[in-house]
């Protein structure tokens, strides 16, 4: 009874440590694939951050180089104001403060974000406030820049806190200096006054923010003592001066040394968040570029990255641990069916300790002095014979193996055992016919024994019977074959070369690609070099130069579009490839693929193209624009200054509007829409009467500006002296295609009754003349009518883009579509 519960017990032990060893492959399917998964994570991580902190980086970056040109501008007015005053007394100033507030106020205008520019006394008074006149009474003693430049120190140009306009409430910050070369008696200490320019910080705000990586970035510009004058997002508001960034941010370590550059983690940057921050000094100002990233932000950027990785792993995960539950069930059913496969096995235990033995192997002896060879039973019966013991010659061997293979075995069995290969091993393998016909694979390896002269004396070995292996192989060529099918259906061809003398082994999609027959399965080298573009072949040749020295090559390539295949122009294609060396290969050979990258392609090319089309066209504008300040006439700097402003303006919406559309050709009913948008409703509240009509048409580029500039010409005179210059003014503008030439009309009623219609020999008039007439080769007819002016204008076809002009648009004269000029 004792010994019936010592077994049970025992074999309850033996189950339960069997339950615990089985249950090591679940918990490993569940643990290993979480842990790879945390460790992809983790190295995730830290790529993720670099390039967070290489946005920031070159984000403050950018705004230094940004503020350090707008200050230089600054500082350039600064010292043009104080040139201004030079040798002026106070008193002058106060005499003639109409006539200098006005030169200053110029010198202001020309900077963007500059509100206004002060001078003071020595006593902190203002002598000139280019927004107030007269200058208001009131001392500025207590402002930083005054306390600051009337001290003994003081620097050569200072840059204030921001604060709230004493007479006006805008929010500001100063760039001031002393003023010097003044007409006042010489004081001790040197201090004669300030002048200055102030500046909107939400201005600085709104140019810091067209360099914004992303819009839930922050950037600012900093004083070094941490005092901000400029920041997106929210932080710059009207009647309150920006905060100073807190006590204890790592931003005054970074300036205490003296860094240029630097990446800290704050939770001060951008209130109530942690974030990345990137500090950038602005040249040899006291001043530092700021920008800074949500480290929330960061963190989803890498969260997004594992999106894939866990959509895929944690299924994965979930279906090897349901396996391994499988395998554990399957495993115990094992155990139990061993058990009884045991009892069944020790009945043959001899039979299987022999069978491992000589692992089913046949052994030879082959002795190069006698030429016998010595056959065990098991090499006899592999061969196909009677298992028994026998004696052959070399050449029974020989007539078993496979005609196919037997010259390249017999070449092997010599070249080991010849006396120069000085080979000590022996191996190969080959197909043999047994005497039934039935075809086998053998692996043959062997020993070779040699005397003291290197000569071989005795081979002996073993032949191993591998169909199944080789059954095994196909197996495998018929997976690469399904390899070879989802590379094509991805896109990509696979092929392989051995060398010049030898063809080029491709996939159907790599043929395809060539440009060859799918169905010829090899193409020479050679021929797909002749489909190369001519252009290419220069740097298809060192590529190949290249992959002699490194073992890989790369090229990208055009090669000639096979008929039939979709898309225009040649066909662009990247080579990749590596060089392999195997002697169960039969030597090296370079082995790569080939896919389509046409569209990548069209899409460098139209970028390249894009950048080429508005450097000719900022080249063109320019040139306009120099012709029309050394043609234009006008009685004094402001009506000059008017008069070039709507030109250049005119240039400016033309552009605008053809870079919309990519520099292809703008509308014409756009380009007329845009020089009358000014007209649409005057400063009296009125809206004029513009009607608009024709049918669609597109101007190509080169005539479109030309065309802006006549028509702006004709809206000026329009506007000064014709209908446009009172409130019942009429104008209509017309156009339709006679004969593939644009035929347009400009008719103004309404207006001032015309007594004079001979026509003004003005820069406008002459203007118009060059245009049509030099420019875009067409021609133009005035005529006065008692009610206005009516002006016909005719274009070329020329002036259509190539679209229109082939589409031959005709439309009877008067057969219109009208509609009101909508808002312009």
């Amino acid at each position: 009874m004792k010994d019936a519960l010592l077994s049970a017990a025992a074999r309850q032990g033996t189950a339960s440590r069997l339950w615990q060893r089985d249950m090591v492959l679940p918990l490993a399917a569940f643990v290993v694939p979480l842990s790879i998964m945390a460790t992809v994570a983790w190295m995730n991580w830290g790529p993720v951050w670099a390039s967070a902190e290489a946005d920031m980086r070159r984000a403050a970056r950018s705004a230094a180089e940004y503020s350090e040109r707008t200050f230089e501008g600054y500082m350039v007015a600064v010292g043009r104001a104080n040139e201004r005053l030079r040798g002026l007394t106070d008193q002058e100033i106060r005499d003639r403060e109409w006539e200098l507030r006005q030169d200053l106020g110029r010198i202001t205008g020309e900077l963007s974000q500059s509100q206004l520019s002060y001078v003071i006394d020595r006593n902190g008074y203002p002598l000139i406030v280019t927004n107030i006149f007269p200058a208001p009474d009131a001392s500025l003693f207590d402002r930083d820049y005054f306390q600051v430049l009337s001290g003994p120190d003081a620097p050569d140009m200072f840059i204030s806190q921001t604060f709230v306009g004493r007479f006006d409430g805008n929010l500001l910050f100063s760039l001031a200096r002393r003023r010097s070369d003044t007409g006042n008696p010489p004081t001790e200490d040197g201090f004669d006054g300030v002048v200055l320019i102030s500046v909107s910080p939400g201005g600085l705000a709104d140019g810091l923010e067209r360099l914004l990586p992303t819009p839930t970035d922050r950037m600012a510009l900093m004083r070094a003592d941490g005092y901000l004058i400029g920041a997106t997002g929210g932080l710059v508001k009207d009647g309150e001066p920006l905060p100073k960034l807190q006590d204890g941010s790592p931003f005054y370590d970074h300036v205490q040394r003296g860094d240029p550059t630097a990446v800290h983690l704050s939770t001060t940057a951008i209130p109530g968040t942690e974030a990345l921050v990137a500090m950038h000094a602005v040249g040899e100002l006291p001043l530092y570029a700021i920008s800074a990233r949500p480290k929330a932000q960061i963190v989803a950027a890498w969260r997004a990255t594992l999106m894939p990785l866990f959509g895929f792993g944690l299924p994965a995960t979930l279906a090897l641990v349901l396996l391994s539950l499988r395998v554990v069930f399957d495993q115990r059913r094992l155990r139990q069916r061993n058990v009884t496969l045991q009892r069944d096995n020790a009945l043959n235990s001899d039979r299987l300790v022999r069978a491992k033995r000589f692992g089913m192997m046949g052994a030879f002896e082959f002795d190069l002095r006698t030429g016998v060879s010595r056959r065990s039973p098991e090499y006899m019966s592999i061969h196909g014979h009677d298992p028994v013991p026998a004696e052959e010659a070399h050449e029974d061997w020989a007539k078993r193996v496979h005609p196919d293979d037997r010259e390249q075995a017999e070449n092997e069995v010599l070249r080991a055992l010849s006396d120069a290969s000085g080979d000590t091993s022996y191996g190969q393998t080959y197909r043999i016919v047994t005497k039934d016909g039935e075809t086998r694979w053998i692996a043959a390896w062997g020993e070779i024994d040699r005397d003291a002269q290197g000569r071989a004396v005795m081979l002996r070995g073993i032949h191993v019977d591998v169909t199944p292996l080789r059954s095994t192989e196909r197996a495998l060529a018929e997976s690469d074959a399904r390899l070879r099918l989802a590379q094509e259906a991805m896109g990509i061809g696979a092929w392989e070369w051995r060398g010049h003398s030898q063809p080029m082994h491709c996939s159907r999609k790599a043929l395809e690609l060539f440009g060859f027959d799918p169905a010829s399965g090899a193409v020479r080298m050679r021929d797909v070099l002749a489909r190369l573009h001519r252009d290419d072949r220069k740097s298809m040749a060192q590529a190949l130069r290249q992959m002699r020295a490194s073992g890989s090559f790369q090229a990208e390539v055009r090669l000639q579009r096979p008929a039939g295949m979709e898309g225009d122009g040649p066909l662009w294609v990247a080579l990749r490839a590596r060089t392999v060396t195997s002697r169960r290969l039969g030597g090296s050979r370079l082995m790569g693929v080939v896919y389509d990258i046409s569209d990548r392609k069209r899409s460098e090319e139209l970028v390249v193209l894009m950048a080429h089309e508005v450097e000719h066209r900022a080249k063109n504008a320019l040139t306009v624009v120099v012709s029309l300040l050394r043609s234009a006439k006008a009685d004094s700097a402001e009506d000059l200054a008017q008069v070039m402003t709507g030109r250049v303006r005119a240039l400016s919406q033309t552009m605008a509007l053809l870079g919309k559309q990519q520099w292809t050709g703008a509308a014409l009913r756009d380009i007329v829409e845009s020089e009358l948008r000014p007209f649409t409703l005057d400063d009296s509240g009125s809206d004029f009467d513009i009607t608009l009509s024709g049918p669609p048409l597109r101007i190509g580029v080169n005539a479109a500006q030309p065309l802006s500039m006549a028509l702006h010409e004709l809206a000026t005179n329009a506007a000064k002296y014709g209908s446009l210059s009172v409130a019942k003014g009429r104008l209509t503008v017309s156009w339709t295609v006679v004969d593939a030439e644009v035929h347009i009309r400009w008719r103004e009623q309404g207006g001032p009754l015309v007594t004079d219609p001979a026509e003004t020999k003005g820069f406008g008039s002459r203007l118009i003349g060059i245009v049509f007439e030099g420019q875009i080769g067409g021609r133009i007819q005035k005529r006065w009518d008692p009610e206005g002016l009516i002006c016909d204008m005719v274009l070329p076809a020329s002036a259509l883009t190539a679209a229109d002009a082939a589409s031959g648009h005709v439309f009877p004269t008067g057969c219109h579509q009208a509609d009101r000029a909508g808002s312009a």
